[in-house]
């Protein structure tokens, strides 16, 4: 974990594992366009991806567009 990261307490039962790891993911990529990191960035869209594919992989109905817009879109 990354020192500059907010700590924030698992939900475990109000949130699930996707919407937590994409919580995750929109932290580390706002952060990365707040210090104009464009190649961060794109990495972390990239592994936003990369988790979309395995979700639906586990579950063809998974809006995949809709986690990768929620882990790379945020209040900025």
């Amino acid at each position: 974990m990354s020192p500059s990261a907010p700590s924030a307490p698992i939900e475990r039962d109000a949130e699930a594992v996707d919407q937590f790891v994409a919580r995750v993911l929109r932290s580390a990529h706002e952060n990365a366009e707040a210090r104009d990191a464009a190649n961060e960035a794109r990495a972390i869209l990239g592994v936003a991806q990369l988790f979309a594919d395995e979700l639906t992989a586990c579950d063809p109905t998974f809006d995949r567009l809709g986690f990768v817009v929620a882990a790379t879109e945020g209040s900025s």
